[in-house]
């Protein structure tokens, strides 16, 4: 082909786009943002504020690595040398530790309640004379009974109202399952007769069940209830007193006086008093006042009376200024 031959029209947009790239300055692309690298602290340097902030709240988990001790291996040499042992991650957490704690607690409760352990034996009665411990215990009922369910204080009073002739009464509740009562029982100084039975009556004058026979008891044959004493203002466990203080008193100073072979009569009408053996009833009233002045006019008027060949069948000193006696029926 000539230097003359005309080009094609695909020479000609091949030649146009040449001389354009030619003429169109080169664009290189553009660089990539560059992150800064963080600069990691060393030993020495203090971390900024918001540093620490951010190191705090990612700070790890705690956790734990238990290590099993295993015994020496020895290796073709004959040296010994310790195996690497795995590491055992152990996480507790409070639900954890928390369920531990009410399952011991709950297994310690049911101990308690189902082990015989905590029964209580019969109690040990101390200071009792007359009482037996089977009879306290068959009132109380407190073998067999959980030993923390006990109250000291309801178990004395207990004792007290089923039982009169206590003054006085101290529980104490020891682990595992001993329960001991010291007690302090009231002493009879009388035997009182009534309707057919007879009780026993302390100092006091309160009245209780007997127990047994004794001989060394003031005998009051009585034909009717003797006036009741006062409750008493600071125990409000105590019983009510079934005869009067002064009644007692009464007792007290005349049964020295009395005949040998007679008894100490009550009449609710001339008081105390006893039968003669020669054929009298003599009263001296249920006032302990002037005992000795009623007892030295009793004999004087006795003295009188038989000297003038009188033998009278009543005779009553309880106002020592106004005696008299009475003939016959």
């Amino acid at each position: 082909m000539s230097a003359k031959e005309t080009p094609t029209r695909a020479d000609v947009v091949r030649q146009r786009r040449k001389q354009e790239e030619t003429r169109r300055p080169a664009k290189r692309p553009a660089p990539r943002a560059s992150q800064p690298t963080p600069t990691l602290p060393r030993r020495g340097v203090t971390l900024d504020a918001s540093t620490q902030r951010v190191k705090q709240q990612t700070r790890p988990v705690r956790k734990y690595e238990a290590v099993a001790a295993a015994a020496p291996v020895h290796d073709a040499l004959g040296a010994a040398r310790v195996p690497s042992l795995p590491r055992v991650h152990i996480r507790l957490g409070w639900r954890l530790l928390s369920f531990f704690l009410v399952a011991m607690i709950g297994a310690a409760i049911y101990f308690a309640w189902t082990s015989p352990l905590f029964r209580v034996a019969p109690a040990t009665v101390v200071g009792n004379q007359m009482l037996t411990a089977e009879e306290i215990e068959s009132v109380l009922r407190l073998s067999g009974s959980p030993v923390y369910f006990i109250v000291p204080a309801d178990v004395e009073n207990a004792v007290r109202l089923n039982f009169p002739e206590i003054t006085s009464v101290k529980v104490r509740v020891d682990l595992p399952n001993q329960v001991t009562a010291t007690i302090v029982e009231r002493q009879p100084i009388i035997r009182w007769e009534q309707a057919g039975s007879y009780a026993w009556v302390d100092a006091e004058g309160v009245i209780f069940r007997p127990r047994g026979e004794r001989s060394d008891l003031v005998v009051v044959s009585a034909f009717g209830s003797p006036p009741a004493g006062l409750r008493s203002e600071i125990d409000a466990l105590a019983p009510v007193p079934y005869v009067a203080a002064q009644v007692v008193e009464s007792i007290r100073l005349l049964a020295p006086n009395v005949p040998q072979g007679s008894v100490l009569l009550y009449d609710p009408k001339h008081g105390l008093g006893w039968v003669d053996a020669r054929g009298w009833t003599a009263w001296f009233g249920a006032d302990p006042a002037q005992t000795d002045m009623k007892l030295r006019v009793y004999a004087a008027l006795v003295e009188s009376i038989l000297g003038r060949g009188i033998t009278p069948t009543f005779i009553n000193v309880a106002y020592p200024s106004a005696p008299y006696y009475r003939v016959g029926q």
